[in-house]
């Protein structure tokens, strides 16, 4: 499988391979590289490490965060997909669950929800009236996020972005060329069209992952854990807010004042959160405001519209729920 296949332990992977029984051709191996020779490793990541010292980042430092035996190179994390545009345009007006991720409108949303509102009620006060963000909001778009820190991802932060990074380089452009011919099956004008996409795509995302990967080399100071610990989504965003590094070094808030950062907390979390989208325009009395900040921070229409229906239900449900307390009194 191309030159990447030289960092790999030719002799264990076939043996797993084979009494696996799982040989197919049509598939790409997704595996991580756990080089043996640290030399290897570092020569292995050199056009990341090149970038990093070029911004400011300690070699010391970013020697011990490569080798550390945590830090891995996977492939399904340079995998680029691309495709020639075509006519996309809807014959029919789409459903009004179309527009939505109806998965997460639930009965059982709202009452967990709810009860994240109630179980945290002085904190998420104390945020909406600083940021001016209601706190139907705010609950609502951390249960979208992780259902509210019940799912924080499984991806090492750290090596998602080291691996990405490198995703720019001739054996991975090849890489990703030999998946969109086996995909398409391109005539020689459109593979020359999708070559030009995956390059350009690859350059793009090459940047942006070294870059999020110097901003969380740059937070070690901030955080009351080891960078090299973090876990969180398959794009690298971490915490019960998922911030990016990027964001976290912008929007990220201390709110318990104990000197660290820390978006695995739920109270930093929820100021953090409700500074992103204060800083992004969001104000609790114009809904197109509203909508413009929660864009920012997904950009999705479907996340926007599912958001702000939850909030909207939770707030009818908490209404119904006073209504009803008044009446047996």
């Amino acid at each position: 499988m191309l030159k990447i296949l030289k960092y790999q332990f030719f002799a264990i992977f076939l043996l797993l391979f084979v009494v696996s029984g799982v040989i197919s051709t049509n598939e790409p191996i997704f595996s991580t590289k756990t080089l043996p020779d640290e030399q290897e490793k570092l020569e292995l990541f050199q056009p990341l490490i090149k970038k990093s010292i070029e911004k400011g980042v300690d070699y010391e430092f970013l020697r011990q965060v490569i080798l550390d035996s945590s830090t891995q190179f996977n492939e399904k994390y340079v995998q680029i997909n691309v495709s020639l545009s075509k006519d996309t345009t809807e014959k029919t007006e789409p459903s009004p669950s179309s527009q939505i991720y109806d998965k997460l409108v639930t009965e059982e949303a709202v009452s967990k929800i709810t009860d994240f509102i109630q179980n945290n009620l002085s904190v998420l006060t104390q945020a909406e009236q600083r940021f001016n963000v209601n706190k139907d909001v705010l609950a609502s778009l951390l249960w979208v996020e992780t259902r509210l820190g019940d799912y924080l991802g499984y991806h090492h932060i750290l090596s998602v972005f080291a691996s990405l990074s490198l995703v720019d380089q001739p054996e991975f452009i090849e890489y990703n060329l030999k998946r969109v011919r086996d995909k398409y099956h391109p005539s020689k004008k459109e593979y020359v069209q999708l070559k030009q996409l995956l390059v350009e795509r690859s350059k793009a995302k090459a940047k942006w992952a070294a870059n999020e990967f110097i901003a969380l080399i740059k937070l070690k100071d901030k955080l009351p854990y080891k960078i090299t610990e973090i876990y969180g989504s398959y794009a690298g965003a971490f915490g019960l807010s998922q911030f990016l590094p990027s964001s976290f070094s912008k929007w990220a808030i201390d709110a318990d004042g104990d000197g660290k950062f820390n978006l695995f907390s739920v109270k930093d979390a929820i100021f953090s959160t409700a500074n992103y989208l204060s800083q992004h325009g969001f104000n609790n009395n114009n809904i197109e405001f509203q909508r413009k900040a929660i864009f920012a921070y997904n950009h999705s229409t479907k996340y926007v519209n599912t958001i702000l229906l939850l909030a909207n239900k939770v707030l009818e449900n908490s209404h119904l729920d006073s209504t009803n307390t008044g009446n047996t009194k």
